[in-house]
């Protein structure tokens, strides 16, 4: 297809996004409405001139940077109210990108006398019910930060089991984020065998940087999806060993392009693992990681993959309908949602 060409059809691509977090998918426009409301007073004007110079420029930078750009984000989000208005906004910003289905995550905060992280929960939730003004079925995944200590993660799951007993068909899942640089997964394996037994799906980020053992432990554990698996083929500062048990676990892998080079843990988009994953006809998703900071869009994602790896209109249908089975939504949701999406596909090739 002519790149044009190629443009207009992801645009129309109805999709599905499964790695999204919220603070990192904040828009330009969201940020300096939170900012110029006043929304939080923890935020100056130096970072914010920081965030600025990063964004609009689209500069190349590294994951150190990059979570100096959350904690911006996350300065902006400290109050309920701000935590709904930025969840509002996403979520409106992926349906206008014609994201039918979302799962949004986040790891809540407590900030002392404002909010508690149930209430962070809540905020996302009432959010999510009160959005009834575009088509997109909204989910979330609660996150567990890897550099909080066992303590504080295992409130998180405290918290978010309550709250998932009161919307169980909100709350679907949990996800370990991140640093990958900081923490040790078996510190945390129990509290996911635990969300398991609950009822939650899993999604843990894996292999962002080089880490054997812990890869081979998070493919031991088998959680539902994983997020990225940057360092796991041999070209990729993984290994043969390590990139088979990958292929053999079967387990569907979220890989956001933009996200990796930006971040510069994959050098361009032509050397991106999704060519080893996609020809070996392992799962995989499309997705953004956060829109915001990478300054990207899933139609944006669509259309790299389909330049970079001259992917066909056949075959981009093929992985949107195929991400829905990869969802954390009910067999009966996954069932409407297919069905949508091929009414759409009918749409579109008669035209």
């Amino acid at each position: 297809m002519e790149k044009n060409a190629i443009s207009s059809f992801c645009k129309r691509l109805p999709k599905v996004e499964l790695h999204a977090h919220l603070n990192g998918s904040l828009s330009t426009k969201t940020l300096r409405e939170l900012h110029e409301l006043h929304v939080t007073s923890h935020i100056n004007d130096a970072s914010w001139n920081i965030w600025e110079a990063v964004i609009e420029h689209g500069q190349k930078r590294t994951l150190d940077e990059c979570f100096q750009l959350f904690g911006i984000a996350h300065s902006l989000t400290s109050t309920p109210c701000a935590i709904y208005k930025a969840t509002q906004d996403v979520v409106r910003e992926f349906a206008d990108d014609g994201v039918l289905y979302l799962e949004l995550r986040s790891t809540p905060r407590t900030v002392p006398g404002v909010m508690s992280k149930a209430e962070y929960i809540q905020a996302m939730m009432d959010a999510i019910r009160d959005v009834t003004d575009c088509q997109i079925q909204v989910k979330l995944i609660v996150s567990i930060d890897r550099r909080q200590g066992k303590e504080a993660a295992n409130e998180t799951f405290n918290v978010t089991l309550a709250a998932h007993r009161q919307n169980p068909n909100i709350i679907v899942g949990m996800d370990l984020s991140g640093d990958p640089s900081k923490g040790d997964i078996t510190d945390y394996l129990s509290i996911f065998d635990e969300a398991r037994k609950a009822g939650f799906k899993l999604s843990l980020h894996c292999a962002e940087v080089p880490n054997t053992m812990e890869v081979e432990k998070i493919l031991a554990f088998h959680p539902d999806r994983l997020g990225h698996c940057t360092c796991i083929h041999p070209l990729h500062s993984g290994s043969q060993e390590l990139w088979l048990k990958l292929l053999n676990s079967y387990i569907p892998v979220e890989l956001c392009l933009t996200s990796n080079v930006k971040c510069g843990t994959v050098d361009d988009y032509k050397k991106h693992h999704f060519i080893h994953l996609y020809s070996a006809n392992h799962p995989v998703i499309l997705a953004t990681d956060d829109k915001g900071v990478f300054a990207t869009s899933l139609t944006e994602e669509y259309i790299l993959a389909a330049n970079n790896y001259g992917l066909s209109r056949e075959q981009l249908w093929q992985m949107v309908l195929s991400s829905i089975k990869y969802t954390f939504a009910s067999d009966e949701e996954k069932h409407q949602l297919k069905q949508q999406f091929l009414k759409i596909k009918e749409l579109i090739s008669n035209e």
